[in-house]
């Protein structure tokens, strides 16, 4: 077993270049936000955010997945080198998961966990293209690793705070490893403010901005209520061209909690409408199987859920993966569940505090501070994965007993 695992992490990581070579670069709308944001980073000579166009940017954006970009762009001119090293640690983070959930369950979780993500044909096609989920992923992956299986706090700290530079997701990576590894806390904190400071810092130094990681909640999550509720006019959305971008995201986050003190019961009413939107389906790396997707208007609209309703049962072959795709997500999801319980009903809550805490703290992040979009959801996989591998385990011993009885 220690050895096929090697064997089939190295397997999945040749196919991401093979996916690669075969459908090439997928470009997304964020993906093709970052090219253009890094392109003006290389003409003026600075890293993103640029320091005087701070009066012109609408927002600060994935600060991290921008000036990856514009590193490639500056030394080797093609975002290629960007996309043969997602590739690569994308097959390091089906390593990281096996190795995560062998350290919390045991060996043979770990391995069926693994299965289970290499099977999964949501994980092909991701590194296609330069949205910041993978490799914010892999960093707070790596964090955890560091922390969790090698007691390496500090550093592993360090780690998860360049996974929020990337895309703000490692604040909840934070929390899960100050809960599961409580001890190490202050430890584990320090190696994250250290990183952020030293991120901020020098942002602060060229900008006059201490800047480390997106601001682009406040004002999604404005537009996202103003757009959602019937009783809302647009007169809640801010006109707020001359003030800088700092000032841009204060002015949105303040007229937010003006919108809420109005319109409390929108703001609650809304919730399951962004959990549902969240989960329901798991079609958007599906695009990389898409054909002419340079030529495509609206990339998704083929792998919709209204257009695969629609289409029934005459699909195109990426539509036929979609479906297959989204009844293994369906069928992750149902074991999941039945994974919880049985874990549960052994009193084995320690083992169910790292990959519990980062879902439900995720989930109630998106709920509380955010909106509903599938693609959200895809760096809890690996988590719900390992707790669908216990009910795959008990599956396992209980078809063994019978055939033994035999």
């Amino acid at each position: 077993m220690q050895n096929r695992h090697r064997e089939i992490i190295i397997a999945f990581t040749i196919a991401q270049f093979i996916v690669l070579w075969i459908f090439g670069y997928t470009p997304y709308p964020d993906s093709e936000g970052y090219i253009i944001l890094a392109k003006e980073c290389v003409a003026s000579g600075e890293p993103y955010p640029i320091s005087w166009k701070m009066n012109e940017l609408p927002f600060i954006w994935n600060v991290g997945a921008i000036n990856i970009v514009a590193f490639s762009l500056k030394f080797f001119h093609t975002i290629t080198p960007v996309l043969w090293i997602y590739c690569i640690i994308k097959g390091a983070t089906a390593w990281l998961t096996y190795q995560l959930s062998k350290k919390i369950f045991n060996e043979q979780i770990g391995y069926i966990t693994l299965i289970l993500y290499v099977v999964y044909p949501s994980n092909y096609g991701e590194a296609t293209s330069l949205l910041s989920e993978l490799p914010s992923l892999f960093l707070a992956m790596s964090g955890l690793w560091l922390i969790v299986c090698k007691e390496k706090k500090l550093l592993g700290g360090g780690i998860i705070a360049l996974a929020n530079w990337v895309r703000p997701i490692g604040i909840i990576f934070l929390l899960a490893a100050c809960v599961y590894k409580w001890r190490a806390m202050l430890n584990t904190i320090a190696g994250y403010l250290l990183v952020v400071c030293l991120i901020g810092g020098a942002t602060y130094m060229r900008t006059g901005h201490f800047i480390y990681q997106a601001q682009t909640g406040w004002m999604a999550l404005l537009q996202y209520s103003v757009d959602h509720t019937t009783t809302t006019t647009d007169d809640y959305l801010p006109i707020v061209e001359k003030a800088n971008v700092v000032e841009k995201n204060t002015i949105w986050r303040k007229r937010f909690f003006s919108w809420l003190y109005d319109h409390p019961i929108d703001y609650f009413t809304q919730m399951p409408r962004k959990l549902v939107n969240t989960y329901i389906s798991d079609n958007v790396n599906m695009c990389a199987f898409l054909s002419n997707k340079n030529e495509r208007a609206y990339l998704y609209d083929e792998l919709s859920m209204r257009q695969l309703l629609r289409n029934f049962p005459n699909y195109t072959p990426t539509q036929t993966l979609t479906i297959v795709n989204l009844v293994y997500y369906y069928a992750i999801l149902i074991m999941f569940v039945v994974g919880l319980f049985l874990t549960l009903r052994k009193k084995a809550v320690t083992a169910l505090l790292l990959p519990m805490t980062i879902i439900v703290a995720t989930t109630a992040m998106l709920l509380l501070l955010g909106h509903g979009e599938a693609r959200f959801h895809q760096s809890l996989m690996p988590f719900f994965m390992m707790i669908a591998a216990v009910t795959i385990m008990k599956i396992y011993k209980r078809l063994n007993k019978s055939i033994s009885k035999r």
